[in-house]
């Protein structure tokens, strides 16, 4: 797969046509959950289940996109077991799965849920591992103007048309700093432009998709090492805020091993000591 390409053709949509999957996408897509999916760690048991279309109507009123249900010709249900990096690593494999369907000409929705047993009991699961992620798949339907939905406060809605497919959500420069929260100051000289790697591997990350579009998190660069910090945001729930902690984990770690070999990522107490603003947080960090 190439990550990059991936990354920056996927999209979000919002409405699909009727047309169904084929059978022999639906096994191709298992295979590569079952084969080649990247996973953030092993200790976390997943499985996944792929239903039709009727399930909108069982999952209406126990997952949606802010509280919206997208109908969808096929879904797919992540599972798994509980953890402290359940939500991240589902985030991690899930998003792996959409730019597998990406690559296959497919369109995809991220949906949001904030109670697993509700959708379990929808979609008949019987499972004692936990819905971790649920994504709509299919053909989407084809317009002439991509539209973006920001939500900067409930005051401040930006709406935009996107020029192109290639417009980071939020800027390099806003997401990613050297040695300090906050600094860009010879950032441009540390990571390079266009074609360095580490330049390619940000600019992915740049691309990754969350809730309402918020990307609340961002980079440190320090000591050798590359640090994921959360950011306070009111406007994430605690599953959708983790499920994107490793979405862009995803994006940036599958372009940077393309040149920098496998990537090991370190959780918690171990990640990194690092002065932070009031509210943030070290999530993860790993050396390049």
């Amino acid at each position: 797969m190439n990550y990059s390409a991936l990354i920056q053709n996927r999209k979000s949509v919002r409405a699909f046509t009727d047309k169904r999957v084929p059978a022999s996408d639906l096994e191709e897509i298992k295979a590569f959950f079952q084969q080649s999916c990247k996973h953030l760690t092993s200790e976390l048991k997943t499985e996944l289940h792929i239903f039709g279309g009727d399930t909108k109507a069982a999952l209406e009123g126990a997952a949606g996109y802010n509280s919206f249900l997208i109908g969808a010709p096929q879904y797919l249900v992540l599972l798994s077991s509980k953890g402290e990096w359940m939500h991240e690593n589902a985030g991690y494999v899930m998003e792996d799965l959409v730019l597998k369907v990406t690559g296959m000409g497919l369109d995809s929705c991220w949906l949001t849920f904030t109670d697993s047993e509700r959708v379990k009991n929808a979609l008949g699961l019987v499972s004692d591992l936990d819905v971790a992620a649920i994504v709509a798949f299919g053909y989407g339907v084809k317009t002439t103007k991509r539209l973006r939905l920001n939500i900067l406060s409930m005051s401040n809605v930006d709406i935009s048309a996107k020029r192109h497919y290639f417009e980071p959500k939020r800027s390099m420069h806003d997401m990613v700093f050297l040695d300090t929260w906050g600094n860009n100051y010879k950032l441009d000289d540390f990571i390079g432009f266009f074609d360095d790697m580490l330049w390619e591997a940000f600019y992915a990350a740049t691309l990754s998709p969350s809730y309402l579009n918020r990307q609340a998190y961002g980079f440190v660069i320090h000591d050798g090492s590359v640090i994921l910090v959360r950011r306070p945001d009111e406007y994430n729930t605690e599953i959708d805020g983790r499920l994107s902690l490793g979405i862009v984990l995803l994006h940036f770690t599958s372009v940077a091993e393309a040149w920098s070999g496998k990537i090991q990522w370190r959780f918690g107490e171990e990640a990194a000591k690092l002065p932070l603003p009031e509210g943030h947080e070290v999530v993860a960090s790993c050396v390049l």
